[in-house]
Order: structure tokens, then C-alpha cells, then sequence
């Protein structure tokens, strides 16, 4: 058995097996994977056709007695603007449906219904190409966001197909990020979580650009209404920096728009469109450098409600006052990822206002209180108040809410210290933190239960999905609160498919079903608390089913028993499980902007080995590590491009003799060999030995019986 001394001398190499499993965004044309005939056969032989490139065309045809459907896969869920190359149409118009599931593809579609769209009929299910003579490539009005495509013809008639494609118009993103573990299903998780999380790429123009900036900046949305969402664009940035390096710049192109459009009062529009609603007489030049403009010394009054959708009169007066908080909690993370200093800089005005709004609406114990909802207060100010979710009432003390309100007071500190050099504010913003959070447990713990209540108005006292896991991911719980909360949800709301919302079935203030962002809260939330055994189990029963039954992306909703309604859809970004793979299996949190500082603590699990790269504003942190049962040996390899960080070496539960690079550092008890290059004094933590100032890349290894051996 080799020692720790001759395993630590050479690094663990990377497995490029990884690559296999990325689902590459930059396709510019997404083509049939397999095409298949339903109904008559007669009416559209040789099908195959469709999958063959430049091949023969399809002759499609129907009769009043027989109808043929002719189903294409395209072997992944795509967005972009579907492309039907045709020699004619005849007789009767030529429907191609559109599904994200296989088993909700029908000739209307799969019933998806969006409430914010501002593309072209982005709500669209069905393309109708009426007849022609000659030939036409025949282009979808707005994007479909599909997988599944169903042509048929409404009525006798032939129709001569050639192609049947879609386009893509999702930015085709660096995948320099990337995750690879001894589990497939972990594995899948992570590139399709990734995948799910390009979808939702958007520019105002549907070509794409040369490069990142330009007057069509690209920024994250949700794919179906083509909007920004503060709630959804946390958790997408999370996983975002992780992904790629590209998700620096789409991240802050989104944080802008915000920026661009808050309210007088100081909060935000509960969504933001990506289209940029400038100066009239020069609607494509809105402002230098790219369409941006920072609202330094007070909002545009022009644009100080933002845009959120046509026709829809409830929403234009909507607000979610949680994405007011999670706005400020997004740019101290983007701060915090990337270091970029130039950009938040002219938005710490923003973020101010932000929180002072905030703050204005709490109560005497300093939390936020929502007191006005239309469904219940016909004479609010407001058609609509949520906390996070539009669908359920908020009001009261809000769990999640003050959650993201504690963490978005710690992160405006740690903007006001880091780039206003203001150390006075951050302490009494890091104070007034601290209060909140104190209040928060002494009113909404429940104590008997182990787990916090939904909010202080819902008279059931329900103890819901999101008002434990947020707390959980925002750090308010101590260490045992925090165990009792994760011991609740993996007991009275878990089910095989996942975490349930609410306890209960019939309560208006949380809807009792399996949301994909909660899950991405809970896993997240979990890993921050040292349970990632937990946080795997989740993982593996939530994206397990979603892989199992679905178009290979994450899920927006389903229900208790794991069922999908019809007009369920897919492709939602903040239902991944990328940030809790990231954090948890491989450890790495920068704690300094940019990577100046960063940590490495890996949480092992129950997995023998794992592998990954978190881009880095130079270049990208590598860690690789493998535990071998058998033979009782750990292995960690950290290759830093840059900045100064702390390795935590996992112990096991034993003392351990640990080697770095070929040179024994720590004999089970205390250090030994002294201080080696680009390595600090060793100290225990926990069930880890700490590392700090580690500088460059190392290889760290235990082996045997505590011995060395």
C-alpha cells in the first residue's frame, strides 16, 4: 500500500470523459435525432428522410379517412426559431406542434401557456403554414423553446418537406466550467442543470454576436416569457459562474436592467424585460456603452416601473418585494465571483435604495412585514404581493422574505467595506443583520416542530419547503436548528420525487406540490450545513425522476406523487444542481472578490471520487480528489490559477497523517516539517485539517491506519 508521502507527490490527472456529457448551447442548428410516424403509415413513408441532411424530401400526405403525424425528436430540449425548408404545401395548411414532453405532444401543442411573453407569440404552441406553390423555407413567428415536434396537415392535402430544424438563438457559451464524480446520475444532473441554465440566454437581436458587448447585450431570462426574474436569476447565477466564464458578463448585463428600471420608492418591478425600451428616436441606441444606463442620482422617471408584459394589466402593478432583497444579495455575489469592481461601483447607489426600502416597511423587531394583497384587500395599492412565488398569497412576517433581507444586509456591508471603504456602514449594516436575524428565529421558529413556519399571517402555521431550505441556504439557523430543519424536510416533506412545498393540500398561502426551486434551495442549503450526504439523496431523488420521465432539463413544477399536469413545462434555470455539486462535492467558494481568496473544502459523501474547474476571473480553480475505501487513502489535488486560499483536507473521522507534494505537514496530532512553499501552519477544524495560504497548485494525501502507512 503506498504511503501518504508517495501518493501526494504526483496530482490526480483530470478525466476529459466530462466532455461527453456537455450539451453544447453554440449548435447553430439543432437537427432530427430520430422521426417517427403515428396514424397512417401510408401517408408519410420513409420518414427517416427527415434525419438525413440534404437527403431526399418527405412527402407527407393525408386523406379525409386517414391522417399520418409525423413525430420528430430532436434528441434535446432546444430554443430557437423553428425552420420547415418545404418544395409545396397542398390542399390544406401544413400544423407542426410543439412539446417539451413526449407525452403531452399533441396537434395543439402540450398546452404551456406564458404569462409575460415578449417576443413574437413566444406563448405559441403551433406554427401554421398555410399552402404554397414552390419552395420556401418557412420560419416560426416567435422562439419555441421544444423538443418534440408533431407535423400534420389540417385537412387533405401533400406537403413536400425537406428539412425540419430549429435554430438556436442561445448564446453558445465557454464551457470552462465543469463537474465529473464515481455517480452518472450526479454527473447528468450537473450538465443538464448547465444545459437547462443556457436555455435561457436572450439577446434583442436573434443573431448573435461577435462578442459580448455591442448595442444587443445579452442577459438571462426565464425561456418561455423571455423576462428577468430576480428570484430565478440568484439561483441561475450561482450555478452561472460555475457553468462558464460567459456568465460573468450575462449576469451583469441582467443586474443592469434592474438597475435601469427601479422604482421611485426604491424597489424593483418584480420582472424586468430584455428588451430595451430607450430613447423613442433612437430605439436601438439607448445608451452608452451597451444599452445601459445607471441610475446614480435618482431612477428614470420614464422607466422608473420597468416593463413586464402586454395586455396583461395584473402584472404591470405586481411586485415581489423578496426580488427587491434578492437583487442586493446578487450583486454582492457578483461582487463576490468576479471581483469587478468598475461595474457594481455605479450601482452601490441602486443597492442603497434598495435597502432602504426595505427597511421602511419593517416592523419594530426590524423585519420586513408584507401587509397588502388585492385577493384579500380590495383598496391595496397593489393588483398583486408575493414573496416568491406569484401564485400563493403572502402577507405577515415572511420566512424566505427576511431570509434574503439578512442576506442581502450582509452583502451591501460587505460592498460598502470592500469598495466604498466605508468600514463604519458595514458594521452597522452587518448590526442591523444580525437583529433581524435574531427576531426572525424568535418569532418564526418553531421550536416544538424543529423547522420555521411559512409566515406569521398564514393560519395554518405551515411549515413549508421555502421557509426552512431559504433559511437554510442564507445562514440565519445555528448548527442545531439548522439539523432539525434539514431533519424535517428529509422527513415530513420529502417524498421519492423530491420536496414538497407545503404540509398541507388545500392552504392558499403555499401550494402543496414539488417546485424545482425549492429543491435547488434545500440541496444548496444543505451542503452550506455539512449535510451533502443529505443533499445528494435529494439530488438524486429530484433530478432521478426528472431524468426518468422528462425532456432532459430541469422541471418547473410537479406534483406530490410525481405526476406532470398537462402544460407543465421544462427548461426552468433555477431548478439546477449545479451551485450544490460545486459547493458541496468539490468545496469551492471564493471568499474575497474575484478569487483573491477562495477555499477549498470538499464534502466526500458517499462518493469515491470527483472531479472539477469553477471558472475564475484568470483562469479557473481545479480540484480533483479520490477516496479509496479499500486501502483507506484520500487523495486532493488543487490547481489555483490564481489568489491566495485555504485547503480543508477531510479527515474521516479519524486522525490522520497527512502528506503534501512528497513531505509529511501534520502527524496526527500537530504539525511537523515546518511551513513548506506556497503552504500555512496546518490547523484542525472540525473533522478537517485547514490549510491556509495556499498558493499555487498542491497535492494533499492520508493513507492507512493513521500511521502514514
Amino acid at each position: 500500500m503506498p504511503t501518504a508521502e508517495e501518493l501526494s507527490r504526483t496530482p490526480l490527472p483530470e478525466d476529459h470523459s466530462w466532455r461527453e456529457l456537455v450539451v453544447l448551447p453554440g449548435i447553430p442548428l439543432i437537427e432530427p435525432a430520430t422521426v417517427t410516424v403515428e396514424g397512417d403509415p401510408v401517408g408519410a413513408p420513409d420518414p427517416d428522410r427527415l434525419a438525413v441532411p440534404d437527403g431526399p424530401p418527405l412527402v407527407l400526405r393525408t386523406t379525409e379517412r386517414h391522417g399520418t403525424r409525423v413525430v420528430v425528436d430532436l434528441g434535446q430540449l432546444a430554443m430557437g426559431h423553428l425552420e420547415v425548408r418545404v418544395e409545396r404545401i397542398s390542399g390544406a395548411p401544413l400544423r407542426v406542434a410543439h412539446a417539451q414532453f413526449r407525452d403531452q405532444l399533441a396537434p395543439e401543442g402540450d398546452g404551456i401557456e406564458a404569462f409575460f411573453g415578449t417576443d413574437a407569440a413566444p406563448w405559441s404552441r403551433v406554427d401554421l403554414f398555410d399552402p404554397r406553390e414552390g419552395p420556401a423555407t418557412l420560419v416560426s413567428e416567435g422562439k419555441r423553446e421544444t423538443r418534440y415536434l408533431l407535423l400534420t396537415l389540417d385537412g387533405p392535402g401533400e406537403a413536400v418537406i425537406g428539412h425540419v430544424r430549429l435554430r438556436s438563438t442561445v448564446y453558445p457559451v465557454t464551457r470552462d466550467g465543469h463537474f465529473l464524480s464515481s455517480d452518472p446520475l450526479l454527473n447528468r444532473a450537473w450538465h443538464l442543470s448547465a444545459h437547462t441554465g443556457d436555455l435561457a440566454s436572450v439577446s434583442e437581436d436573434s443573431d448573435l454576436p461577435g462578442a459580448p458587448e455591442g448595442p444587443s447585450p445579452w442577459m438571462l431570462t426565464t425561456p418561455f416569457d423571455r423576462v428577468i426574474f430576480m428570484g430565478d436569476m440568484h439561483m441561475q447565477a450561482l450555478a452561472g459562474y460555475q457553468q462558464s466564464s460567459d456568465y460573468r458578463w450575462l449576469v451583469r448585463n441582467s443586474l443592469m436592467r434592474f438597475g435601469w428600471v427601479q422604482n421611485p420608492d426604491g424597489s424593483f418591478p418584480m420582472a424586468a424585460s430584455h428588451l430595451v425600451h430607450g430613447d423613442p428616436e433612437h430605439p436601438n441606441e439607448p445608451g452608452p456603452p451597451n444599452g445601459w444606463r445607471v441610475p446614480e442620482n435618482g431612477p428614470d422617471p420614464d422607466q422608473a416601473l420597468g416593463f413586464v408584459g402586454e395586455d396583461i394589466s395584473l402584472f404591470h402593478d405586481a411586485t415581489i418585494h423578496s426580488f427587491t432583497a434578492f437583487w442586493v444579495a446578487a450583486l454582492a455575489d457578483h461582487h463576490l465571483y468576479t471581483g469587478d469592481t468598475g461595474f457594481v461601483r455605479p450601482l452601490l447607489p441602486v443597492a442603497r435604495r434598495a435597502v432602504a426600502f426595505l427597511e421602511s416597511r419593517t416592523d419594530a423587531d426590524g423585519l420586513f412585514r408584507e401587509e397588502q394583497d388585492r385577493r384579500t384587500d380590495p383598496d391595496a395599492s397593489l393588483a398583486l404581493v408575493a414573496n416568491w412565488s406569484p401564485l400563493d398569497l403572502a402577507a405577515g412576517v415572511d420566512s424566505l422574505t427576511n431570509a434574503v433581507l439578512y442576506d442581502a444586509l450582509k452583502g451591501l456591508a460587505a460592498l460598502e467595506r470592500d469598495i466604498a471603504g466605508d468600514p463604519d456602514t458595514a458594521r452597522r449594516l452587518e448590526g442591523r443583520a444580525e437583529h433581524l436575524r435574531e427576531a426572525l428565529l424568535a418569532r418564526l421558529w418553531d421550536e416544538q416542530a424543529g423547522a420555521m413556519v411559512l409566515n406569521t399571517d398564514d393560519p395554518t402555521g405551515d411549515h413549508s419547503g421555502d421557509a426552512n431550505a431559504g433559511n437554510l441556504v442564507f445562514g440565519t439557523l445555528d448548527p442545531e436548528r439548522a439539523r432539525r430543519a434539514m431533519d424535517f424536510l428529509g422527513t415530513k416533506l420529502a417524498t421519492p420525487y423530491g420536496t414538497r412545498s407545503s404540509e398541507f393540500e388545500d392552504n392558499a398561502y403555499r401550494a402543496s406540490d414539488i417546485q424545482g426551486y425549492i429543491q435547488a434551495l434545500e440541496a444548496l442549503g444543505r451542503v452550506r450545513n455539512g449535510d451533502t450526504r443529505g443533499s445528494l439523496d435529494l439530488i438524486r431523488r429530484w433530478w432521478g425522476h426528472m431524468l426518468d420521465e422528462g425532456p432532459g432539463t430541469g422541471w418547473f413544477a410537479w406534483e406530490n406523487d410525481g405526476s406532470r399536469p398537462r402544460g407543465a413545462f421544462a427548461g426552468t434555470p433555477w431548478t439546477t444542481a449545479v451551485p450544490a455539486l460545486g459547493e458541496g462535492v468539490l468545496g469551492v467558494r471564493p471568499t474575497a472578490p474575484g478569487f483573491g481568496n477562495w477555499r477549498v473544502a470538499p464534502q466526500v459523501a458517499d462518493l469515491e471520487w470527483a472531479q472539477g474547474r469553477v471558472p475564475t476571473p484568470g483562469g479557473g480553480l481545479a480540484v480533483r480528489w479520490s477516496k479509496d475505501a479499500d486501502s483507506d487513502t484520500f487523495v486532493l489535488t488543487v490547481e489555483p490559477s490564481e489568489g491566495v486560499g485555504e485547503v480543508v483536507v477531510p479527515l474521516l473521522g479519524r486522525s490522520r497523517r497527512v502528506s503534501v507534494d512528497g513531505v509529511l505537514r501534520w502527524d496526527g496530532e500537530r504539525s511537523v516539517n515546518g511551513v513548506g512553499a506556497g503552504l500555512g501552519e496546518p490547523r484542525l477544524e472540525g473533522d478537517g485539517l485547514v490549510f491556509p495560504r495556499i498558493d499555487g497548485a498542491h497535492t494533499f494525501a492520508w493513507s492507512g491506519d493513521g500511521r502514514g502507512q
